[in-house]
Order: structure tokens, then C-alpha cells, then sequence
């Protein structure tokens, strides 16, 4: 790359959003009901990357009509090619070209499909270099889902991925987004997060180090629950239900950024249709400018 595309900044809004996968077929949060809103959600918003998790190959086929301005990049977890949830990442076509992409395992054998350590099912990383065809820089996005169960795999997923991203980024700003099922309080966003000897950090969480912060609630997960997203964020003209714990404390979706990436807001989306959420999930959005 020359120095004048070195030199050169380049602004991107970077989603990661959980878009509940489409396994269950009755209710009134099937993927039928919901397929418009999560899609309305992207377009509205008009990010340039969005990491998706839980995503099935039949919701992947509606979104691409839904949003045919942006191209995707994945495989599902189960065999590498269509079966099972996908940890994708959607990038916009006019603006973003993938320059070359994969997928690992968070597991001993991380080049082939596999359940790693303790973990309930099989969980991936899907990554890309991107060219921004606006100035020709380059970055990487990262994306996943860690494990809701097994705390040894949640542990060693992080160790791994941390050490994935130093080998492939080589100085080559990068982005992390995903649902990692653990808070900020947790030994593997600790892992994440971690400093060197000199205190420096390879990945810092977007939320923390953003010029402008969110406004809305502390949580990014909700279950569909909008009763309890109301008393959450008008406390005092609904009461909290008792069933409910950490998932209405704090967030465990999250945007890391490497030091070449200057987060200038950051903050959960909350749009709903009439109290109807899009995902069990709030989508959570960076704007960041890579210099």
C-alpha cells in the first residue's frame, strides 16, 4: 500500500446484531414476522458491516432479497458450507470489496468443523480483509458467537480468537463484533481486553472508549420481553418482573476495535413495531474512523 492510501482515513459504521435464528415455527416471533423489521432495521440504520449471528441459510436467502445492496460472506457452523447457524458478516457492495475471507473453529481443531472443550454446540469466527474502494485502505472484520454454556470453551475461545487477530492483522486495523454470552465483568472479556507490559491493548471495547456513548438501556440482550424492556427504561411507571437477572444488567453484545480505529459514538438500537422487537437481540452500532 503507498503512503498516500496509508495516510488516508476512512469512516465506517460497523453493526453486530443477533438476528435470533429461524428454528422455531410457531409463535408470534417467528422468522416470517420478523424477517421485515430486522431487515428495516439495517436499511434505516445504513451500516457499511454488519456481523450477524444465529443466522440460518433460509434467513441468509431473505435477506439477501431484502437488502440486495449488500453482498455476505460465511459458512454455517455445522459443516462448513449451509448447515447450521452462520456467523456472517454483510458489507456493503458499492463501497466494500472482500479481498480474501475464512472461517475457523473456536475448538482444539479450529481448521475443521468442530465442538471445542466444554461448549453445548459448535461456534465459529467468519473473518475478511475489506478494501474501502472509496480510498483503498484495508481492514479486517472478525465476527462470532462464543458458547452460552461451557465456561472452559467461553475462556479458550478468547485466548484463541485474541491470537488469531495478532497473527492475521500484522498492523492491519481490525474490527471484533459479536455475542460473546458473557458481561464486561467476565474473565474472557478480560482476556479481550488485555494489556502488555507497556499497557497497551490489542482489542479495546467500543462502548468504552467511544467520543459520544449511547443513551439507551444498559442491557443488549431482551428475549422479546418488551414488558420488561419498558420497566427497564421507564422505571417509574412500570415495576420490575422478578424472573429476570444479569441478561437486564449489562451487555453481552459488543464492537472491539485495534488502536488504529478511533470509535467516534457507539450505542444499542431499540426500534421496535409497536412494542414488537425485530430480535431477541438489540443490535448494537460504531461509528468508527480508522487513521
Amino acid at each position: 500500500m503507498s503512503a498516500e492510501k496509508r495516510n488516508v482515513e476512512i469512516d465506517l459504521r460497523c453493526m453486530s446484531y443477533n438476528i435470533k435464528n429461524a428454528y422455531d415455527m410457531e409463535g408470534e416471533n417467528v422468522w416470517s414476522s420478523r424477517k421485515e423489521l430486522v431487515a428495516g432495521v439495517i436499511r434505516f440504520h445504513r451500516p457499511d458491516l454488519v456481523g450477524m449471528q444465529e443466522v440460518l441459510y433460509n434467513q441468509l436467502e431473505d435477506l439477501q432479497q431484502l437488502l440486495p445492496e449488500y453482498g455476505w460472506i460465511g459458512v454455517g457452523r455445522e459443516d462448513g458450507k449451509q448447515e447450521g447457524e452462520y456467523s456472517c458478516i454483510f458489507y456493503r457492495k458499492n463501497r466494500l470489496k472482500p479481498l480474501r475471507q475464512n472461517t475457523f473453529w473456536l475448538s482444539e481443531q479450529p481448521e475443521s468443523p468442530s465442538m471445542g472443550w466444554d461448549a453445548a454446540c459448535r461456534r465459529v469466527v467468519t473473518w475478511a480483509e475489506f478494501e474501502d474502494t472509496y480510498t483503498g485502505r484495508t481492514f479486517l472484520h472478525f465476527n462470532t458467537h462464543f458458547d452460552h454454556v461451557g465456561q472452559v470453551a467461553v475462556e479458550q475461545s478468547a485466548h484463541l480468537i485474541l491470537e488469531r487477530i495478532k497473527g492475521l492483522t500484522a498492523g492491519v486495523p481490525a474490527v471484533l463484533t459479536g455475542d460473546f454470552n458473557v458481561t464486561s465483568d467476565s474473565v474472557p472479556y478480560r482476556v479481550l481486553t488485555q494489556t502488555d507490559e507497556k499497557g497497551d491493548a490489542l482489542l479495546r471495547d467500543a462502548g468504552m472508549v467511544a467520543d459520544y456513548k449511547h443513551f439507551g438501556p444498559a442491557f443488549t440482550f431482551q428475549g422479546f420481553d418488551s414488558r420488561e424492556v419498558a420497566a427497564r427504561m421507564f422505571p417509574d411507571f412500570l415495576e420490575r418482573q422478578d424472573k429476570h437477572e444479569v441478561e437486564f444488567e449489562s451487555p453481552i453484545d459488543f464492537i472491539f476495535v485495534t488502536n488504529q480505529a478511533h470509535v467516534l459514538s457507539y450505542g444499542p438500537i431499540v426500534d421496535h413495531h409497536h412494542g414488537k422487537m425485530p430480535s431477541d437481540h438489540f443490535p448494537v452500532v460504531a461509528d468508527i474512523r480508522i487513521s
